[in-house]
């Protein structure tokens, strides 16, 4: 049997429950830390859009004067999603 260490990726903390699963049958964690703000989390992203840090890559990826399609390509996003993070970004 193999134990995985869960880290939560907001607070770093390891006091970690399973909270059910997705509708594509991944595992959902939840932190239990009282610091943190006790949102759920996955381990393995199926959409590269989901993953976090990625809207800062895009912001990063654009003020480098990297285009939409570039952004896409390299990142594996929609163009949905960067012409939406960087609309939130401007407001």
């Amino acid at each position: 049997m193999v134990l995985i260490a869960v880290k939560c990726p907001v607070c770093k903390g390891t006091d970690v429950s399973k909270k059910g699963k997705t509708r594509q049958d991944v595992q959902r964690y939840i932190c239990n830390e009282r610091t943190c703000s006790g949102k759920t989390f996955l381990l393995d992203y199926t959409y590269n859009g989901s993953k976090p840090g990625i809207e800062r890559e895009i912001i990063n990826m654009t003020a480098n004067a990297s285009g939409m399609s570039d952004i896409t390509r390299v990142l594996k996003v929609s163009r949905t999603k960067v012409s939406k993070t960087l609309k939130k970004q401007k407001t």
